[in-house]
C-alpha cells in the first residue's frame, strides 16, 4: 500500500493464497494493473504485477520467492524493483503510450480461408 495507496486501489481478492490490488489505468477503458502478494505451496511468496486490457494479459512480471520474513524497507525494494522491472518491458511501455497489439483469427480463421482458396482452386482446375 506503500507504494499504490494514494492511487485509490480496489481489492481484487483477499483469500488464503492470494492478496490483489488494483488499479484502473487512465485513457483505458476496462485496462488495469494488478499488484498481487500469492503466496506457494511451499511456504513461499512472492510479488506479481500484471498489466491487463479487459481479460487479456499484456504482460506479467515476478519477483523471486521469498522463504524468509523481510522488513517492511526490504518487500518496500523488493515491489519497487519488481514495478520498475514491469513498467519498462517494452510491451507495457507501448501498451500504456496507445498500441493495442491486434488478435489474429487464430486457427479457426486460418482454416476458413485455407477451405476458400481451396475450394476455389479447385473449381478452377476442373473447369
Amino acid at each position: 500500500m506503500s507504494l499504490i495507496g494514494d492511487k485509490n486501489p480496489a481489492k481484487g481478492s483477499d483469500d488464503n493464497k492470494t492478496i490483489s490490488f488494483y488499479l484502473g489505468l487512465a485513457n483505458k477503458n476496462k485496462a488495469f494493473d494488478f499488484y498481487e502478494l500469492v503466496r506457494t505451496n511451499n511456504n513461499g511468496a512472492y510479488f506479481r504485477i500484471h498489466t491487463m486490457n479487459g481479460f487479456s494479459t499484456i504482460a506479467e512480471t515476478t519477483s523471486e520467492v521469498i522463504y524468509n520474513d523481510l522488513s517492511k524497507t526490504e518487500w518496500f525494494d523488493l515491489i519497487y524493483k519488481t514495478s520498475m522491472k514491469h513498467f519498462f518491458k517494452e510491451e507495457v511501455k507501448l501498451f500504456k503510450s496507445g498500441y493495442v497489439k491486434q488478435k489474429s483469427g487464430g486457427c479457426l480463421g486460418m482454416i476458413i480461408g485455407l477451405s476458400f482458396i481451396l475450394y476455389f482452386t479447385f473449381n478452377i482446375l476442373t473447369e
